[in-house]
């Protein structure tokens, strides 16, 4: 049984897609995290059959769609019990990836944001006076997922915030670990 399914998009990823997918190697191959990871691909690039296979990844071909939708198609795809939606450039710690999985699991959280410290204190105070979530690396329960509708299709970058805010809005248990 997959534990998570990892979505990533071809088009977003851009040249840095080779080096995103051997990162998540390490994560792949640790038995106890049961990770597949699901490639949204609306380019018709050749190249990338090649290269998912040789990342051991699942190419889920997609129509010239906003982002939204890419990542709802990726996920109707996917079979993990929780969908992780990693952010542009960040690594995944594979610590915290089993952690939240577990948590998740237990039902102790619906979903789980990794957000990056690297943001002054003044955007921090400023996110929280907004009620703002950081929108960085998301895991999220597939029922959850599923039961906010997952994505908004019409949205492009702001696909995942809007999704968090989303989870947000519905009462979603949500935790915020700052790496």
């Amino acid at each position: 049984m997959i534990a998570c399914s990892i979505l990533l998009d071809a088009r977003s990823a851009g040249s840095g897609l080779p080096r995103r997918l051997a990162a998540l190697r390490p994560l792949r191959q640790r038995r106890d995290l049961r990770v597949q990871v699901m490639l949204a691909d609306d380019t018709k690039d050749p190249r990338l059959v090649r290269l998912t296979r040789g990342h051991n990844a699942c190419l889920v071909t997609t129509e010239g769609t906003p982002l939204g939708d890419r990542l709802n198609m990726a996920a109707a795809h996917s079979q993990g019990q929780a969908l992780l939606f990693p952010a542009q450039g960040r690594a995944i710690p594979a610590g915290w990836l089993k952690k939240s999985l577990t948590d998740i699991e237990q039902h102790s959280w619906d979903a789980v944001v990794l957000a990056t410290a690297s943001t002054s204190r003044l955007i921090q105070l400023w996110q929280r006076l907004r009620h703002q979530t950081p929108a960085d690396t998301l895991c999220v329960s597939r029922t959850w997922f599923e039961r906010i509708g997952g994505c908004d299709p019409a949205l492009d970058t702001e696909a995942v915030p809007d999704l968090i805010e989303r989870l947000r809005a519905c009462h979603a248990r949500i935790t915020i670990v700052v790496a």
